[in-house]
């Protein structure tokens, strides 16, 4: 997102909310108070060098469940005040590919890129997520572990693999129909070759 804002940061204006502790534990818990969420959220921005302003919701959630309850959506809202397109799980491409075609549109009639997108796009979590879970404590890692078997593993296997894995996963603009093929072709032999190791 950071080299989003960097590209259009001059015509889109980008708003970060943080509505929860997404992962709270001993270092860090649930919020109580406003005040608590205030520090965190001016926290969080310094932590992640965020250079685009960084909102609370009340201590309710209201906007929170107001746009769907999501951990971790985008929301591209047009010129006159529409949402043009939702992603459901942050992924900067696809995020990409609806700025550019709101700006073609001069900044409205969206909807843009279906309107929607979905797909549960993981990748740059796993690879960029350990410093925010980590955030809450050892003991949001264990939860996260528990509630999700094998997340918070994949995420600091992420983090270790981030040099390598970086480059596919938070990367800012859509891969080639070429690439996703190859990538497609790999994985699917990458399957095959554990499943047959697996069964001997």
């Amino acid at each position: 997102m950071k080299r989003l804002h960097e590209e259009y940061g001059d015509r889109v204006r980008f708003v970060d909310v943080t509505v929860r502790q997404a992962h709270p534990g001993e270092t860090r818990g649930a919020y109580r108070t406003v005040e608590e969420k205030h520090d965190d959220a001016r926290a969080y921005q310094a932590d992640e060098g965020i250079p685009w302003p960084v909102l609370i919701d009340d201590l309710a959630g209201t906007v929170h469940q107001t746009y769907g309850g999501m951990s971790d959506p985008v929301y591209l809202i047009d010129a006159v005040g529409h949402v043009a397109f939702y992603n459901m799980w942050a992924h900067a491409p696809s995020v990409k590919t609806a700025i550019d075609e709101l700006l073609v549109r001069g900044g409205q009639s969206g909807p843009v890129s279906g309107g929607m997108d979905r797909t549960p796009h993981m990748a740059a979590s796993f690879v960029n997520g350990w410093h925010g879970l980590r955030r809450g404590g050892w003991r949001s890692v264990l939860e996260f572990e528990l509630a999700t078997p094998g997340a918070a593993t994949l995420t600091f296997v992420g983090h270790l693999a981030k040099p390598i894995l970086a480059p596919l996963a938070l990367r800012t603009a859509p891969l080639p129909v070429s690439t996703r093929v190859a990538l497609g072709v790999g994985m699917a032999t990458l399957a095959l070759v554990v499943g047959r190791a697996v069964r001997r």
